[in-house]
């Protein structure tokens, strides 16, 4: 007769519940699973990754099998994987019963019930099949699996959602019962808990369309290259092309544009790119995008075929028209073609993921590190959890930070709570000094919007960037001060008590293969050789501001007259020393710790050249860290144009920097090593609202990076070294100054913002040998102590698109300000990607020191 027990109570029945059931001890295989059934990689947990008084693991990899992702491809190329148990083509319930058969007996099984409810409850409990040894089953009905369940002699499971136990039956109604479960067991099993995984389970479910129209359009623009100005001034500046388009439906609305190059035969000799800025029917442009944003298409040689963008956002009980203007840089043609396709599709939710399935490996990745998955339905969307018109996502829509933030601080509160849980304190001021002295990490695993972001404030909000400062800073601030969200109950300047990642990638596939990258690292680094010992720091040009008498004032009347805004007292890009410096300072803090270092400066720090051979691609690939410090968005970032027409901010683009630059397009075909990246640069951090094929920081993911560090806002950095001597903001002393310190003190100039925060956390990447989690939270916990007193006549954002349509202002001061405000910024913008448990130093040859 069976015997089910509720969990509140099965701790006093069952004393011994929490020893591991009767399992032998057996082989362990890599698992490669469809990516067709999340459910997959749930019963192919403990298959790859199990405990007896060791850790046994193998690599679990989700794969379309017939569109695999190049990154899964790449590692199954750099790691063995012999004897593969392979998921694919079969019925859940049967495929949890066959791969049952590695166990030829065992006291314990998970049952889960085959529906999303029971997914939702599975995604948690998973990683005790790991920690015990035991198989997962996925059944409609016990009777589905009762056979195998009386072969193997099960005596006791533990059971989600709605289907009866085997045996003695443990029943999880709840995600509070399984981590209240799961904490008990943690604990009395390995000690301590540290490592926290939080996943949204619905994550697995795409919206469903109710109906859809289609629009296509096609034309022939003049070139936006200055190269070309001639042709523009005979155009009238008429170099773009618009189309209106009528969204007809009410409730949630999906729209879809596919652009297309159609001259694309000079995209990989010049640099050719098309822009794309699409508008409300409030004439409200939220989207700035270009085809260097895209995915391309490539011959066998890698080379670029057809220049093209696919994006997609969605609204919310906005209908009316819209509007896509169309710009185009070739830099030999006077013209070009191209063609578009927008999809307008009625679908049921707003709250559906971006990145999918990433929920179906939280418990692998959990097991690994011995820690919990929280999971849980925290998803954020407008018309979803408030009744907001517009687009649906807080980063373009600024009536929905209020709402989104407040639905993150009930997320946090969940979070304390379950800190509280696993350490057994009971108030919060006990709980910020326990994990401040005692951090863990807290991963991520979903996009923006399954585990929203918070919007801290920005002073540069706006529909280029986004609103406010997107950021998981939050997730592990224990103590943010309810008066003051800026700040934290018991510090002076805001602490981040727990190393917080986000494990992302374009879905399932290019997220496991970063798992397995992450946990294989030695394996593969093994391999390299003296990569390992290779880092390389790139810094661009236009990153350095002088305030020129007579011509800056000059130049900045001169862009009110040809269309670039109001008179504004704007700095010039003119030559400084200030990027020099930053590259020898941070390529010292390399050398000195026994690195081979691979500087690139200006130009030379392009992808790769026009005329000239420049290295920067090359000496990232061959790099196992990597620093760049250049202008950008999220879907690039450059070193500059080898004929910078631009040097006044006039707004004359020749496009040449789109030869060598680092975008979607170049990079998603590149093969990179599991590097550690940290990119100084504007909005390369951005994933809110964006699909992540759109976003570099996910490309860099796909192609092979373990862990990516960027900002997700307007980076600031001052571009002077010291203020001047005689004129405000203008001369060479500073150059002269910091040139005699270095050369008589061995003294570098002071780094600010993002540069500083980038030191500390090499620093203490590699002389440390910490996590890639707690490195950024140490170094965020030292920036505003640091820097916060410093002060600036201005404060430019590090921010270039190549649209010769965009344009950032901002004033110079006439006094030096400390620009308290951009410091804030600063601290929440900069984001990981990549599991913040990595270490990339965790073998003692990566950091060799001499």
């Amino acid at each position: 007769m069976k015997k089910i027990f509720v969990i509140a109570i099965a701790f006093i029945l069952f004393p011994f519940s929490f020893n591991n059931g009767k399992s032998q001890t057996r082989e362990i295989f890599p698992v490669i699973v469809s990516d067709e059934n999340p459910f997959y990689a749930l019963i192919a947990t403990p298959a790859a990754l199990f405990y007896d008084e060791n850790i046994h693991v193998k690599p679990l990899l989700v794969e379309n099998f017939s569109n695999p992702s190049k990154a899964v491809e790449r590692f199954k190329r750099l790691y063995e994987m012999n004897d593969t148990i392979i998921i694919s083509d079969k019925d859940v319930v049967n495929a949890s019963i066959d791969i049952s058969k590695i166990w030829k007996r065992s006291d314990e099984a998970i049952i889960i019930k085959n529906n999303l409810e029971g997914y939702k409850l599975g995604v948690a409990i998973a990683c005790l099949g790991s920690y015990k040894n035991i198989p997962i089953f996925v059944a409609n009905k016990i009777g589905e699996i009762e056979e195998r369940l009386k072969e193997m002699g099960i005596k006791r499971t533990y059971v989600c959602g709605d289907i009866d136990g085997y045996g003695e039956a443990i029943k999880f109604g709840s995600i509070e019962e399984v981590n209240d479960f799961m904490i008990k067991f943690l604990k009395e099993k390995f000690g301590e808990i540290k490592y926290i995984v939080i996943t949204n389970p619905i994550d697995i479910e795409n919206a469903r369309v109710i109906e859809k129209i289609e629009y296509n359009f096609s034309g022939k623009i003049n070139s936006g290259s200055t190269l070309h100005g001639l042709n523009i001034l005979k155009s009238g500046f008429n170099y773009s092309s618009t189309h209106n388009f009528r969204v007809p439906y009410d409730g949630f609305v999906v729209i879809r544009i596919e652009l297309i190059n159609k001259d694309s035969g000079d995209v990989e000799k010049w640099g050719d790119r098309l822009f794309l800025h699409l508008s409300t029917p409030d004439n409200i442009t939220f989207l700035y995008a270009s085809t260097a944003g895209g995915v391309p298409e490539i011959d066998e040689n890698g080379n670029i075929t057809t220049d093209k963008l696919v994006y997609q956002t969605c609204i919310f009980n906005k209908p009316g028209e819209y509007t896509a203007e169309v710009i185009g840089t070739w830099i030999v043609k006077r013209q070009g073609e191209y063609e578009m396709k927008i999809e307008i599709e009625k679908v049921d939710r707003g709250n559906f993921p971006l990145m999918r399935d990433l929920s179906s490996l939280a418990s692998y990745v959990a097991s690994y590190h011995k820690g919990i998955v929280f999971a849980d339905d925290f998803s954020f969307a407008g018309g979803e959890n408030t009744d907001i018109e517009g687009l649906i996502y807080p980063v373009s829509n600024e009536k929905l930070v209020k709402p989104c933030n407040e639905h993150i601080l009930k997320i946090h509160e969940k979070i304390n709570s379950l800190l509280m849980n696993i350490s057994g304190l009971k108030n919060l001021k006990d709980l910020q000094q326990y994990y401040a002295n005692n951090p863990a990490h807290i991963a991520i695993m979903g996009d923006t919007t399954m585990i929203p972001m918070f919007y801290y404030n920005n002073p540069d909000s706006d529909y280029v960037s986004g609103q406010g400062t997107a950021s998981d800073f939050i997730y592990g601030d224990i103590d943010p001060n309810p008066a003051d969200l800026e700040n934290d109950s018991f510090t002076y300047y805001p602490f981040q008590e727990n190393a917080v990642g986000r494990i992302t990638g374009y879905d399932a596939q290019d997220c496991s293969a970063l798992i397995a990258r992450t946990i294989f690292y030695t394996h593969i680094v093994d391999k390299l050789g003296e990569w390992k010992n290779n880092a390389t720091v790139q810094t661009g040009t236009g990153i350095e501001f002088q305030m020129i008498p007579v011509i800056s004032p000059l130049m900045n009347i001169l862009k009110s007259f040809i269309g670039f805004g109001p008179v504004r007292n704007e700095p010039t890009k003119f030559p400084t020393g200030e990027s020099k410096f930053i590259n020898e300072r941070i390529s010292d803090d390399f050398s000195r710790n026994g690195f081979n270092v691979f500087s690139a400066k200006g130009l030379d720090a392009q992808r790769v050249g026009l005329l000239i051979n420049r290295k920067g691609g090359e000496y990232q690939l061959k790099s196992n860290y990597i620093f760049a410090f250049n202008h950008g968005t999220y879907y690039l970032y450059e070193a500059g144009d080898m004929l910078e027409f631009d040097q006044f901010g006039l707004g004359l683009k020749t496009g040449l920097s789109g030869k060598g630059s680092f975008d979607v397009r170049h990079v998603i075909n590149m093969e990179y090593n599991p590097s550690v990246a940290f990119i100084e640069s504007c909005l390369v951090g951005k994933i809110e609202g964006l699909i992540p094929e759109n976003c570099l920081s996910q490309t860099y993911i796909h192609a092979g990076v373990n862990s990516f560090v960027a900002s997700t806002r307007y980076t600031a950095d001052p571009g002077y070294l010291e203020p001047g001597l005689i004129f405000k903001g203008f001369g060479i002393y500073g150059y002269i100054n910091a040139s005699i310190n270095l050369k008589m003190h061995g003294k570098y100039p002071d780094l600010h913002f993002g540069a500083l925060l980038a030191e500390d956390f090499i620093i203490d990447l590699i002389e440390n040998n910490s996590s890639v989690g707690i490195a950024l939270r140490n170094a965020k916990n030292k920036y505003l102590p640091k820097d916060a007193n410093s002060t600036f006549l201005w404060t430019p954002p590090l921010y270039f698109s190549g649209d010769p349509f965009e344009v950032i202002g901002w004033n110079f001061q006439p006094e030096e300000t400390n620009a308290l405000d951009k410091k804030y910024v600063c601290l929440h913008e900069f984001t990981l990607y990549g599991d913040p448990a990595f270490n990339p130093c965790s073998i003692s040859e990566c950091c060799v020191r001499f």
